[in-house]
């Protein structure tokens, strides 16, 4: 039996046992304490430093990767990365305020439009003639009876609600509210008149978020919307890592399954109790996300996604009991899981093509939804084409020196005066800067651009007093220290930063590129970018074209939609119909596998450039996008 471990994180309060050779990061998750980890405590992004404060001995000692990220102060100070710090015995951590994620901030509203109200789940109350010497019908028929007379359909019993039918009627005085399903299934029977309580709940499991949404299926109104940080982030920060988690421990897909239920059954707690509803009146769950998320719910094997030709196990629309996923509402009702379409293109995709009505449009559209597996769609009423883009976490704040969330203290808007090269900033809450977030990182790379503080390959080139030679190449220094929340470092952005956020952005250009040229098209035919993900409510759409990120459209065409994979969720929980479009639009997308296209690897390497290889364009994208046009914002709705 393993030596167990005390460790007590301060200022937090808790302490808890892990078995000895765990990592303080293990034990902070464990704990359940507030502490950053990017990478999903693979060592590389630093974010999750510690301090030990008592019993430093009972810490392994300070690893190749800790002395590249910590300076020699950090180290005598008692700082450590939590994730390479093994234990070897009690001792007490604390948590400095620049490891903290703060309150993030989080979009889970998109644009929605009217759909036909056909709700998967109804409810009628029934009030039923006792049986007699001279009506002796069977109870299940005595319930299918009244129903067929009043014009509806049952097929179908739950086998636990046959059992319970002959007792809960008599109590009831044969006055019972059945709950039926679309499809002809009796899948509950309730006493008295519950028709005032009927209640759907859709998801959107995103790589970095899961967003919950509480819908009234008696009238159709969203009650209430919530988001968390994704809980399976701790097994890494994109979906390959997490893949090659399962693929190197096959048990991995039970513990990620049971960490995306765990959550979602905490999101749907969350909000019943603020809404004040029972959470067993959710007799209707719908999920979306992509390939992986959707088989990482499922429990079903991912192994084969990640290979070529990347096909998944589950493509069509799937339809499970509540009770057999273990999902905390009605356990005789039914979880609907959206299709896929095809590798990496999953139901989020599906129904983001949903929410955004392009199987609609005349003229071309294209949709990307940014984040970090970011898909994009291209196409009309005729035809639609999609590819995955694995554009990385960069823009979450992986791999990057001081990239964060975001969340309080980021950095989210930067300009640079083009004279003095002195930048502007401003935080997530104003508070004093942590890192950079997203936004902050497109805005800095874009202005570092346009004042010639680097040219189009991305190299560092100008000479200032704010920049200077680091441990990752030139860098160029955005807060100063002094302007920090620890006071101890600048926050700059790095030679090797840059170049992240070059891969990063390349991948979603070439996407795009590819998909323009399969159709014959330039970016000036295409009549509407339509940018979706709750990244992408963030992006200055300028920034986004001078890097080269998104093709060259005029601003006029842009417009940001939210997150609409959780608008095609909700869609989807409150009508059949739309569940069957969403059916046939997935197999009326056509895929592309980009890793397969010939002409793929020239042009990334053309992408890499900002905004891309031909130089001779630069000039006619910085005056397009200087002219004063508008981007069309999406404004997140109220919710009761």
């Amino acid at each position: 039996m393993k030596k167990m471990c005390s460790i007590r994180f301060v200022p937090d309060g808790k302490r808890v046992e892990v078995e000895e050779g765990s990592t303080i990061l293990d034990a902070a998750y464990k704990a359940k304490v507030d502490i950053s980890s990017i990478c999903g405590g693979r060592g590389y992004c630093g974010k999750c430093q510690v301090i030990i404060t008592d019993e430093k001995q009972n810490a392994t000692p300070v690893t190749l990767d800790e002395s590249e990220q910590l300076t020699q102060e950090k180290v005598d100070a008692g700082y450590r990365i939590a994730c390479k710090t093994r234990l070897k015995g009690d001792m007490t951590v604390k948590i400095p305020d620049e490891s903290r994620t703060g309150k993030q901030k989080l979009v889970v509203m998109g644009v929605e439009p009217e759909t036909k109200f056909e709700p998967p789940v109804m409810k009628l109350y029934l009030e039923l003639p006792e049986v007699t010497i001279h009506d002796r019908v069977a109870d299940d028929l005595r319930i299918i009876n009244n129903l067929r007379e009043r014009g509806i359909r049952v097929d179908k019993i739950d086998y636990k609600v046959a059992l319970k039918l002959p007792d809960l009627i008599r109590k009831a005085n044969w006055k019972v509210t059945a709950v039926i399903r679309y499809d002809g299934e009796l899948i509950d029977l309730e006493g008295g008149d519950t028709t005032a309580n009927n209640f759907g709940f859709a998801v959107d499991i995103g790589t970095t978020k899961v967003a919950g949404f509480l819908v009234d299926l008696k009238s159709g109104a969203l009650l209430r919307a919530e988001g968390i940080m994704n809980p399976q982030i701790p097994f890494g920060e994109d979906l390959m890592t997490r893949i090659a988690q399962i693929v190197r421990k096959p048990e991995n897909l039970k513990k990620l399954q049971e960490v995306t239920v765990e959550g979602i059954n905490g999101l749907i707690k969350q909000i019943c109790e603020t809404a004040k509803i029972d959470q067993g009146q959710i007799s209707e769950l719908t999920i979306v996300g992509n390939t992986a998320m959707h088989h990482f719910f499922l429990g079903a094997n991912i192994a084969h996604v990640a290979m070529a030709p990347y096909p998944p196990a589950v493509a069509k629309s799937t339809e499970v009991k509540a009770e057999t996923l273990g999902i905390d509402m009605r356990p005789t009702g039914y979880v609907h899981l959206l299709p896929n379409v095809a590798g990496f293109i999953g139901a989020d995709a599906v129904a983001d093509v949903l929410a955004t009505e392009m199987h609609r449009q005349g003229d071309l559209v294209l949709l990307i939804d940014v984040g970090t597996n970011t898909e994009v769609m291209l196409g009309n009423s005729k035809r639609i084409v999609s590819c995955s883009t694995a554009s990385g976490p960069a823009f979450e704040g992986a791999h990057i020196k001081y990239g964060m969330r975001a969340s309080t203290g980021a950095i989210e808007r930067v300009k640079i005066d083009p004279v003095k090269l002195e930048p502007a900033y401003s935080t997530i809450e104003s508070a004093k800067p942590r890192g950079i977030c997203g936004s902050g990182i497109i805005d800095i790379i874009a202005e570092m651009l346009k004042a010639g503080i680097i040219d189009t390959t991305g190299r560092i080139c100008a000479s200032h007093e704010r920049i200077r030679s680091g441990d990752r190449g030139m860098e160029y220094i955005i807060a100063r220290k002094e302007e920090t929340q620890n006071g101890q470092q600048d926050i700059v952005i790095t030679q090797q930063d840059i170049r992240e956020v070059q891969k990063a952005k390349a991948a979603i250009h070439t996407g795009c590129t590819i998909m323009m040229k399969q159709l014959g098209i330039s970016s000036m035919d295409i009549r509407k970018l339509t940018i979706a993900g709750a990244f992408g409510m963030y992006i200055d759409p300028v920034n986004a074209i001078t890097l080269g990120m998104i093709p060259e459209v005029p601003l006029e065409r842009i417009e940001f939609v939210g997150s609409t994979a959780g608008s095609g969720a909700r869609m989807a929980l409150k009508s059949v119909t739309a569940r069957k479009m969403a059916d046939e639009l997935a197999l009326k997308m056509g895929y592309i596998e980009l890793a397969a296209e010939p002409i793929f690897q020239e042009e990334y390497l053309n992408s890499m450039n900002l905004p891309h290889a031909d130089y001779s364009l630069y000039t006619e994208t910085m005056n397009r996008i200087r002219a004063p046009r508008t981007a069309k914002i999406y404004r997140r709705p109220k919710t009761q």
